[in-house]
């Protein structure tokens, strides 16, 4: 039988309380990173990016994640250019005065200042920051401006750019994610988020019974996998929500779509992509459940 009303109600609920702790938690480092004299010559913006900056929170929990992002110099991307446009670009640019590893050790710093080096990690692709002196612990992901040009000058996607531990450049693009989200909540009758909810706590229940393992399901590509289902599945009725939006999953080829960014490409073989295997493991297991609750 379908899962019962009860619990997509309760799976769909939105919780304040969890998301005023973060902003408070964002607040507060960007308060000591501004006020630090280390970053006083740098120009950057910070602000929340994932399940709290898009309201799908659904473990009061979880990590904050908090973009620092450097705008003093950018991070590019070419391949979308003419030999033309690229030799026009080599020479209108030069060699930046102060690069993302430097900002990134500077950032070190001030947190380890300010929390103490016992409350700060740094080795991994973000650093974290233990909860204490903070609200909630957070996950700061230290970024730089990227463009990737499609036509020079003014022809470019703005996203963020950092470097993994192999010094792997990473680019993402959380303003365009955050924005995109926003217009489909608005298309989908403000259901599209509270789905968000309901399918990753569905996912938290598989992994919780060993159906799952978490690792293979992120939050972040269950919001992609969402974003792409069409507006006309989100009814108004939950139960008949969800059985529409199971069976269009699986029933369809989604192994070209793209991120709720709009931009980048879900599947693939990238550091930042999905695998269509744990993609289909998700959908069969929540086909399962919704059949046999």
């Amino acid at each position: 039988m379908p899962i019962d009303t009860g619990t997509l109600e309760s799976w769909a609920q939105y919780e304040s309380g969890p998301i005023d702790s973060a902003k408070r938690t964002h607040s507060r480092i960007q308060k000591e990173l501004q006020s630090s004299e280390t970053l006083a010559h740098a120009d950057f913006d910070t602000y929340l990016q994932g399940s709290y900056a898009n309201y799908t929170i659904v473990r009061a929990s979880s990590d904050v994640d908090i973009v620092v992002q450097l705008t003093d110099m950018y991070y590019v991307d070419l391949s979308g250019l003419s030999p033309a446009e690229r030799d026009h670009w080599r020479r209108n640019s030069g060699d930046p005065d102060y690069s993302w590893h430097e900002f990134r050790s500077d950032v070190v710093d001030v947190l380890e200042s300010r929390f103490g080096s016992s409350a700060v990690d740094p080795v991994g692709k973000a650093i974290e920051v233990e909860a204490g002196k903070l609200p909630l612990d957070a996950d700061v992901l230290v970024c730089a401006d990227h463009r990737d040009y499609y036509h020079y000058p003014n022809g470019y996607h703005s996203g963020i750019a950092f470097f993994n531990l192999n010094n792997t450049k990473i680019v993402n693009y959380p303003k365009q994610h955050i924005n995109n989200g926003s217009t489909r909540q608005s298309s989908t009758s403000n259901r599209f988020k509270e789905t968000v909810r309901i399918f990753k706590r569905a996912r938290n229940y598989l992994v919780d019974n060993n159906e799952l393992n978490k690792e293979n399901v992120p939050s972040y590509f269950i919001e992609n996998l969402l974003y792409n289902v069409p507006d006309g599945r989100y009814t108004y009725n939950k139960q008949d929500r969800v059985a529409k939006i199971l069976r269009y999953l699986n029933s369809t080829d989604y192994s070209d779509w793209t991120c709720q960014n709009g931009i980048t490409d879900i599947f693939g073989s990238g550091p930042a992509e999905w695998n269509t295997r744990y993609a289909g493991r998700y959908i069969d297991a929540m086909v399962t459940l919704w059949d046999n609750w």
